[in-house]
């Protein structure tokens, strides 16, 4: 009973404290709520401590007016972020502040000082989406207190303010930008403005080319068949002068010394080489290759002349549709097997034959992984139909010389993505 009576005592005695400073003493913290993105601003100088009640040390002192950003509530404390620290606050001294859009966000870059977590909410208990690097730009959305959310490559986040440092969006300096083009390597969204909540004017496909006009941090202001807006940076690839250029000799098209042939270009009627005898040479020391490993193959269609391509698609055409025969069959003058450059390659099973099931057996396996070290690409990849224009195929392979196909088979692209022209 005596231990009881001392107990309440003490109760009492420690519910009527004094206040200390600005600060009251927080005694339980069982009641944890948590919000997120809630800005608060201090009505007076204000300590940030290491825990919820003034017997904690004190981090800083944040000066009266400023934002914080609320973690999570424990009573009358709140755990806040501010200017990159996190602690706790007595909330008596805040006032809460409406989270407002800034008007011309959308223009608004920052420069980030160090590498910089991209939260999914403004605090750092947040999940982090990805690292920002040191020195990179983001495009601010909206201020949460001390955490903006912006958007960087296509992703949208927060991020602390106190590692950012805003800069001027101007057009590209020392480059004249309506020459600088770019080439889209996935369907990209023409926007009204500099960040997906804008407006989309219009679907630009993969593998075209855009002008730039200018950067607003990793959104870029360009040009596309007359229509000016903004795209995501992430998804351009450069095109430099350095980037080998199209050329037309009698009537064919050229690429870096290769021959150009897809959808969009073709070769002409009168075109007949036979087959390359350097492509079969090569082809040949590749076999012998894989033979050393109890791997084998040969090649199923190689050559074919304009009028044999032409009466091959129409034969398809009648049994498939247009559209399903396009899909795995060139019209004539746009199949690759015109040049006497390209040969499908079957291995001893012919139930695999023409077929994406090739891709599993053990010569298409060898191929895959080591055709271009003998001058072979395989010319319509998987997942690049929007590219091509050609479904998988796991069988045709294009001779292009040792050195170009290493690049390219490095790459992880496409002959057009490599080399930045269309292919549809």
């Amino acid at each position: 009973m005596i231990l009881r009576r001392l107990s309440v005592f003490l109760a009492v005695l420690l519910l009527t404290l004094t206040p200390l400073g600005n600060e009251t003493f927080y005694l339980s913290d069982s009641n944890v709520v948590f919000a997120a993105n809630e800005s608060y601003q201090t009505t007076a100088n204000l300590n940030l401590r290491t825990g919820a009640g003034t017997t904690y040390k004190v981090i800083t002192v944040i000066p009266k007016g400023k934002q914080v950003t609320l973690i999570s509530k424990h009573g009358t404390w709140f755990k806040v972020s501010y200017s990159g620290k996190t602690g706790y606050v007595s909330s008596t001294y805040l006032k809460q502040v409406t989270s407002t859009s800034t008007p011309t966000s959308q223009s608004v870059v920052y420069s980030t000082t160090d590498n910089l977590n991209l939260r999914t909410g403004a605090g750092t208990t947040y999940k982090v989406v990805l690292v920002i690097p040191k020195g990179k730009q983001v495009t601010l959305i909206s201020k949460h207190g001390t955490w903006y959310k912006v958007t960087y490559s296509g992703k949208t986040g927060y991020v602390s303010s106190a590692y950012l440092k805003q800069v001027t969006s101007t057009s590209t300096p020392k480059e004249n930008p309506q020459t600088v083009k770019y080439a889209t390597t996935d369907n990209l969204n023409l926007r009204s403005g500099a960040g997906t909540t804008y407006k989309v004017i219009t679907v630009i496909p993969k593998g075209k080319e855009v002008t730039l006009i200018s950067k607003h941090g990793s959104w870029y202001k360009v040009n596309y068949a007359g229509k000016t807006g903004y795209v995501s940076s992430q998804y351009l690839k450069l095109l430099t002068s350095d980037n080998p250029k199209l050329t037309v000799k009698n009537g064919i098209t050229y690429v870096d010394g290769v021959i150009v042939v897809n959808k969009r270009y073709s070769l002409p009627s009168t075109y007949n080489p036979g087959e390359s005898k350097e492509a079969r040479s090569a082809f040949n020391k590749m076999l012998a290759d894989a033979k050393q490993k109890n791997i084998s193959f040969q090649v199923i269609s190689g050559f074919r002349t304009y009028d044999y391509q032409k009466n091959l698609y129409n034969r398809y055409v009648k049994t498939y549709g247009e559209a399903e025969a396009s899909r795995f069959s060139a019209k004539a003058g746009h199949s690759e097997h015109q040049t006497g450059l390209t040969f499908d390659i079957g291995g001893p099973n012919e139930a695999h034959w023409l077929k994406q099931s090739f891709d599993k057996t053990a010569e298409g396996k060898w191929l895959a992984a080591n055709a271009h070290r003998f001058g072979f690409i395989m010319r319509y990849p998987n997942g690049k139909e929007g590219v091509t224009g050609y479904m998988y195929e796991p069988w045709h392979f294009r001779y292009v010389g040792v050195e170009r196909a290493t690049k390219i088979f490095n790459s992880g692209k496409t002959i057009e993505e490599y080399y930045g022209f269309s292919g549809k």
